[in-house]
């Protein structure tokens, strides 16, 4: 009886380890950046090619392309229509990685486009654990030996994706500024974590327009 009620504790005990809520945790790592030397106000606009997308059953890069809008309209840039750059690409038969390696192609679109600027982004990596419930097998001593328990498990999902975003200026087709990082979380919603890694990219990126005040 005794052997039996230590087994139940183990097993309540294990079920609550490895079900408890614990917060997410995430952790950022970045690569050093290529600085943007020139004067932002002076090159504009700036087209935002949409982001290719990754492997898998979503377009993380299509979730991710209205954020990075709504996050350099915010630093005071000017963006060429969404629509205008979608349908220069397709009647020119170009796409955002064909674009990383032609300077030519940058700089024909940049004119079509009449951007001063092309920013780039391209996801290499997007992976993403769903949340599951599972069995795993632990080791319980009941006083004379251990005996394997399978027990139930809840596998906790995570979340790793790789950005990268890249501006160039359109005239000659050079890269003036680079971003690129990795984050990793302890939560299946990629979406949002890959949000706050673009966040954490574009702030080296300079506003247009300088905050005001001290």
């Amino acid at each position: 009886m005794r052997v039996l009620a230590g087994r139940i504790s183990y097993l309540l005990l294990t079920l609550l380890l490895f079900s408890s809520p614990w917060g997410c945790f995430y952790r950022v790592t970045l690569e050093p950046a290529v600085s943007f030397k020139m004067d932002p106000k002076e090159y504009q606009p700036l087209a935002l090619l949409p982001l290719p997308a990754a492997p898998g059953p979503t377009d993380p890069g299509a979730e991710l392309y209205p954020f990075l809008r709504d996050s350099l309209e915010k630093k005071g840039y000017t963006l060429v229509k969404e629509a205008e750059v979608s349908e220069a690409l397709e009647e020119m038969k170009l796409n955002p990685l064909l674009l990383l390696s032609d300077r030519d192609s940058r700089i024909k679109v940049g004119e079509r486009l009449k951007a001063k600027l092309l920013m780039i982004g391209t996801l290499p990596e997007y992976r993403v654990q769903k949340s599951h419930l599972g069995s795993q097998s632990f080791e319980a001593f009941d006083g004379e030996s251990f005996t394997a328990l399978l027990l139930p498990t809840y596998f906790r999902g995570s979340s790793q994706v790789h950005l990268i975003l890249r501006i160039f200026e359109s005239k000659k087709g050079d890269l003036v500024w680079a971003a690129e990082g990795t984050i990793k979380a302890s939560s299946d919603s990629a979406g949002t974590y890959s949000q706050k890694l673009a966040a954490r990219l574009l702030q080296s990126l300079p506003p247009v327009s300088p905050p005001s005040g001290k």
